[in-house]
């Protein structure tokens, strides 16, 4: 016997990835489930059974990714790029530190994921699957998130890169834009405000549904970017957002600037 085919999910132990790893052995694959929470990873594989391996490390390191390449066997035929960081803040005020983490994990960490699978792909003569975990902030953001927004704009050019040098080798790389997801990160943010049913409210009007997403909502749409129902789809961004991105966003103040008028000296 075979076999099962094998995918890795990075950032696997909480929020999307914990739902992408749930969802993804439900449909019967195997799963490397890749994130630095080694608590969360053991709650998930003492859920999961033992179709889910779990692998401690950092994505930004290229020995962690690698690794998960090993673990995967010769059986790798999917790869979820999903480990990110939610740093947002000012702009002219964020540090260097926290730029540098954020374009590490969100953008650098699935450069090198995507080289990382396409290598092995290669090796093991398979037309494997990639599903990188983009966001709205990709396609309109807002104040606060510029460097996210950097890195995920980022990771849709690197779809369609990896699309157009290797489609011909039948490896398809697509990604997902999920809108407001309420995740640990986000509920994080929620417990933390002086009035969380306020800010809950503020996220739903973005939507015209009206609702903010769930991770297994987003789990789905990367199942199906997996699965062979998605054979032709390659380059693609599947926007999973309640048609936020479609309505646009009311953008806040900036709190302590005030107005410069840029309208005199500039052509």
């Amino acid at each position: 016997m075979s076999a099962p085919r094998t995918v890795v999910v990075t950032g696997a132990a909480a929020g999307i990835g914990e739902a992408t790893a749930r969802r993804l052995l439900a449909d019967g694959w195997r799963v490397v489930a890749l994130d630095v929470d080694s608590a969360g990873l053991d709650a998930l594989a003492a859920a999961a059974g033992g179709a889910l391996v779990p692998l401690v490390g950092d994505v930004a390191e290229v020995a962690t990714l690698t690794a998960a390449v090993e673990t995967a066997g010769d059986a790798l035929a999917g790869w979820v790029n999903n480990a990110a960081v939610q740093t947002n803040g000012r702009f002219d005020q964020e540090s260097d530190e926290r730029i540098d983490r954020t374009l590490a994990v969100n953008l650098r960490a699935p450069l090198l994921g995507c080289r990382e699978a396409v290598r092995a792909f290669l090796r093991l003569g398979v037309g494997g699957a990639i599903v990188n975990i983009s966001s709205i902030h990709a396609h309109g953001t807002l104040p606060g998130w510029i460097a996210y927004a950097a890195a995920k704009g980022g990771v849709e050019a690197l779809t369609r890169g990896v699309c157009v040098e290797y489609g011909q080798l039948g490896i398809r790389c697509n990604a997902v834009a999920p809108g407001a997801v309420l995740t640990p990160a986000t509920r994080a943010v929620l417990d933390a405000a002086p009035d969380p049913a306020a800010v809950l409210e503020s996220w739903e009007a973005l939507s015209p549904m009206r609702r903010v997403l769930t991770p297994e909502d987003v789990a789905a749409g990367v199942a199906f970017l997996l699965s062979p129902e998605a054979r032709h789809l390659n380059g693609h961004v599947l926007r999973i957002d309640g048609g936020m991105s479609s309505a646009g966003a009311t953008l806040p103040p900036l709190d302590g600037l005030e107005r410069i008028d840029g309208s005199e000296g500039t052509r």
